[in-house]
């Protein structure tokens, strides 16, 4: 369904002068409409850790997960994971990701995308696993890339009943051995170096 507005033409000579190529009035009344809530314009950048897409797309397919940092016209950025287990050679990678973890990035505000394949947890005969499935778990919880996670210093202790059952556990960090500007970005400080995480 289509509607009618009137506009001046001094209102319709200024439009005129933003149009590309053969941009219809609506067209540019929609881009300007973009711009005023703040949806980026042009498809975001791409960026792949290592660089080269060919290593980056081997290196995930042994690996299977990587992280994924979303950049946000408002300022914002969101850290994420993605799991790649069907991710094979044939696989068109660029595809996958505006198909999957890009889809709608114009209605999202992202306007930059960065994608690190992640080193995979090693996982010891009594169940615990190394540092890296620590850094990764809580990198997600505090929004904080896998690399700013391991500039911060932290024990992790559980938490138990009476009984001696484990329920759950809590971070302590280490406010004088951690990194200020990555302790800033998670909002972490006196108040709140000890809180819960979920670690299944």
């Amino acid at each position: 369904m289509t509607r009618t507005i009137e506009i001046t033409a001094e209102t319709y000579a200024r439009l005129e002068k933003l149009a590309v190529g053969f941009d219809s009035p609506e067209a540019v009344i929609n881009r300007l409409l973009d711009q005023a809530e703040g949806k980026p314009e042009t498809k975001p950048t791409l960026m792949f850790f290592p660089e080269d897409e060919t290593e980056f797309k081997r290196e995930l397919i042994k690996t299977k997960e990587a992280e994924v940092v979303l950049y946000k016209v408002d300022g914002t950025r969101e850290v994420s994971r993605w799991n790649a287990n069907k991710l094979t050679e044939s696989s068109n990678l660029r595809g996958n990701l505006w198909s999957g973890l890009l889809r709608n990035w114009k209605e999202k505000g992202i306007k930059k995308a960065e994608f690190f394949v992640l080193p995979p947890t090693i996982t010891y005969p009594d169940g615990d696993d190394d540092r890296v499935g620590l850094d990764k778990a809580l990198s997600l919880q505090l929004n904080l890339t896998y690399e700013e996670m391991q500039l911060l210093e932290y024990e992790v202790h559980e938490r138990e009943s009476n009984d001696g059952v484990v329920y759950g556990h809590y971070v302590e960090i280490d406010l004088d051995n951690s990194d200020p500007e990555v302790l800033a970005k998670a909002e972490i400080d006196d108040d709140n170096y000890s809180f819960e995480v979920d670690l299944d």
